[in-house]
């Protein structure tokens, strides 16, 4: 019963996680800053977010600031530099390169196909 509960007390936290990331995605997220808002040491963090997301912590932000960009790139006119800095990146071409990985386009090419 003991574990039962544990569990559900972590999935609650990391719900609370999921929900500070959303509202922060626009800072530089580290793992640091996660754990130390759970309290919870790096395995235990990491293992706990993994289980309830089915991703790593770094992988799920890098996801969901991929989808804000995507949007950015769609709908207005800012540069990618300021798409890039807005997402927390401190070096367009990090920014570029995650977006590469993730769409198999540069934010550029991406942009030039949604608006063609």
């Amino acid at each position: 019963m003991k574990d039962k509960s544990s569990s559900c007390l972590m999935r609650l936290t990391i719900q609370d996680i999921l929900e500070w990331i959303e509202f922060n995605l626009t800072e530089e997220l580290t793992l640091r800053v996660l754990e130390e808002k759970t309290g919870y040491s790096q395995w235990h963090f990491q293992k706990s977010f993994k289980g309830v997301t089915g991703m790593s912590p770094g992988v799920y932000i890098r996801k969901r600031k991929m989808v804000i960009a995507r949007d950015l790139l769609k709908e207005t006119n800012s540069s990618i530099t300021e798409i890039a800095m807005y997402l927390g990146y401190r070096q367009q071409s990090t920014f570029c390169r995650s977006f590469r990985q993730h769409y198999h386009l540069t934010p550029r090419q991406y942009r030039l196909n949604t608006r063609s």
